[in-house]
């Protein structure tokens, strides 16, 4: 037998403990190759967005690139360690430093070189369904055609070879310093009774309801301000919650003497404190991975489906048009034709009225302000014609300020009075507040409802440049026709129509560019996900060994195999749903952040996007305690 055979033999020999492993990388190498198809396909060269896309398919390559590149060393490192009584073997039998070295290296590169080769084939297999995905994304007339660009494969292959290779020779490295006697011990060592400190466990515990109470508390204006806090604050409190508060909870339960001398309890709590202390790290790292998979997927998939209802809430009138003083007034008309031309020409019903308007300055903490003001007449026109509610009539020295939906606090701290004025015009007034139902003035800073008497007296004095006039539409089912919509206005002369609003505009900037991101992040958040798994299953077959010594220990003095498994069922479950149910926990106050800055509601797609997770992870779960307790009978 040759030396590659040798290493070729280990390397199928531990085939199913290299199997996890495995198809994470495989997985890994065909979403990176995928994308880089994407990137260097010629068609997009063609087209307007090809920068911004290229730019978040670079992003993406990096952070799975990144992400790989420490996933691969960890597990490297784990399948080393569980490894190091064979390589102890090997040299009391006479294999020198180097050629231990040079087996390490040879049965690396054979699962590199057969990683990258089936990620390379399934990324080739599913491309054409890529591409035709993100030809609809892109709203593309037709599906990009199947192309595998060569400079996609041999960036593919040379990096991740070049990857794994580094990774080898890094854990290699470590494993140099180990003498023949530390390789025998492998993985074992004698267990300390674990120990923790309540008041890092209050701390932990702190931190957590601290990250959670600025989450559920934020709001549009300053949640970018927010996002730096809240991860300094959860990752370490995450990571104290492992190592401190869980040990500090088992104990507590050991108290309880009814529940803990239950019928196999005490050898379920007692191990499980031990695993809990000895995996503290490790089920932090897969907490922390499910938790950003889990928000990067739900946070974008839940923005998309409410799309529709941000447009409609954040510009409420399906279409409008806005001309601004008296000559472009007078040629507004005309501009208007051509929009109801095309809606007409596409069948498309819709209704529409004309609003004027006119403009006041008013005084702010020393600055000069200006507003627009509507009659109260031409108010209830717009709330009928949104199907929105009016409010009552202010009087001849009241304004209802109309705040924005993206509101900043020194918009909510608005004076109780002022005086507005014009050329000709001023008036002392009080301020109300009130839901929008016109399009913000691109001209002024906010819009006011104001009684029929105050608007005319106004109005009736002011100068030509001081006027307004916007014409609003209401079209039906306009998400249908939101891209004829949106044409409609570019045929528009901007000097004369110097406000063009619409939510079909807004609809289909958020859903394109979300659609985007959902597509590069949703493959590396699976890719999370699975390696959160993987990593689970790496360090249950690395304490394997120790494991059947001890349930062999435990048939021989009389606990049955049903009991057993019992027993390794609880520990593989906490070891499992314990993360992932912290991370659900944390991804649901990401959740409330982001509920708290839609108008639409995000529970149904959370739960669901949750609940294929929750199913995912079962099946892996079912799968792996198939594979643990399979290895333990085989002891008894």
């Amino acid at each position: 037998m040759t030396f590659r055979q040798f290493a070729f033999n280990n390397v199928k020999r531990n085939s199913r403990q290299y199997m996890s492993y495995f198809f994470s990388c495989m997985f890994s190498v065909a979403v990176f190759f995928i994308y880089a198809v994407i990137m260097f396909h010629p068609e997009i060269d063609g087209h307007e967005f090809r920068q911004s896309v290229q730019r978040g398919i670079l992003s993406a390559e990096i952070v799975i690139f990144v992400f790989s590149f420490l996933f691969v060393m960890y597990s490297t490192g784990a399948f080393v360690k569980s490894r190091k009584k064979e390589y102890g073997l090997l040299m009391t039998l006479g294999i020198s430093k180097g050629k231990l070295n040079r087996l390490l290296i040879t049965e690396n590169t054979i699962i590199a070189v057969v990683s990258i080769v089936a990620g390379v084939l399934v990324g080739i297999l599913f491309a054409n369904l890529f591409l035709m995905s993100f030809s609809q994304i892109l709203g593309l007339d037709g599906s990009l055609d199947f192309y595998i660009a060569p400079k996609a494969v041999l960036i593919t292959v040379i990096s991740y070879f070049a990857m794994f290779e580094i990774n080898t020779l890094f854990v290699v490295w470590t494993l140099r310093t180990n003498a023949v006697i530390d390789l025998f011990r492998g993985t074992r060592a004698p267990k300390r009774v674990p120990k923790f400190s309540w008041i890092l466990s209050i701390i932990g515990i702190g931190l957590v309801v601290a990250a959670y109470y600025i989450a559920w508390t934020a709001e549009l204006y300053n949640i970018f301000y927010r996002m730096l806090p809240i991860l300094g604050l959860i990752v370490p409190g995450t990571y104290l919650l492992y190592t401190q508060f869980s040990v500090a909870f088992i104990d507590l339960m050991k108290k309880r003497k009814s529940f803990y001398f239950k019928q196999t309890n005490l050898l379920t709590i007692s191990e499980l404190s031990y695993k809990l202390k000895d995996h503290a790290r490790l089920l932090f790292f897969v907490t922390i991975l499910s938790a950003v998979a889990f928000t990067a997927s739900g946070v974008l998939y839940g923005a998309l489906k409410s799309a529709e209802t941000e447009a409609s809430a954040f510009v409420p009138q399906d279409m409008s048009l806005l001309s601004k003083g008296e000559e472009n007034i007078l040629q507004m008309d005309t501009e208007v034709q051509k929009v109801t031309d095309r809606l007409e020409e596409e069948n498309i019903d819709y209704k529409s009225i004309t609003v004027d308007r006119t403009q006041a300055m008013f005084t702010e903490d020393g600055s000069e302000r200006w507003l627009d003001m509507i009659s109260y007449s031409d108010y209830k026109k717009l709330a009928d014609l949104n199907g929105t509610e009016a409010i009552e009539e202010p009087g001849n020295n009241e304004i209802f300020v109309m705040l924005p939906n993206i509101v900043m606090p020194q918009e909510m701290n608005f004076p109780e009075s002022i005086e507005i004025r014009s050329e000709n015009s001023q008036q002392q007034v009080r301020v109300q507040k009130a839901e929008s139902v016109v399009v913000n003035n691109k001209h002024t800073s906010f819009s006011g409802v104001v009684s029929d008497q105050l608007y005319e007296s106004f109005a009736s004095n002011s100068q030509p440049n001081e006027r307004y006039r916007t014409v609003v539409f209401s079209i039906d089912n306009w998400t249908n026709d939101a891209e004829i919509i949106v044409d409609s206005m570019t045929r528009l002369d901007r000097k004369i129509i110097s406000g063009r609003d619409a939510s079909a505009d807004f609809y289909l900037t958020m859903k394109n560019s979300l659609s985007h991101a959902l597509f590069f992040g949703l493959f590396i958040s699976v890719l999370f996900f699975l390696a959160a798994g993987s990593i689970l299953y790496f360090k249950l077959y690395q304490d394997l060994d120790n494991d059947t010594a001890q349930y062999k220990a435990l048939y021989r003095i009389g606990l049955t195999v049903k009991e057993m498994k019992n027993v390794a069922t609880k520990q593989v479950a906490y070891l499992f749903f314990i993360p992932f149910s912290v991370a659900v926990v944390h991804t649901s106050f990401a959740f409330k952040a982001l509920q708290n800055m839609l108008e639409s509601s995000i529970i149904l797609p959370s739960v669901l996007l949750i609940s294929c997770y929750l199913l995912v992870y079962i099946i892996y779960f079912f799968f792996i305690r198939g594979l643990y307790i399979s290895k333990i009978k085989q002891v008894m």
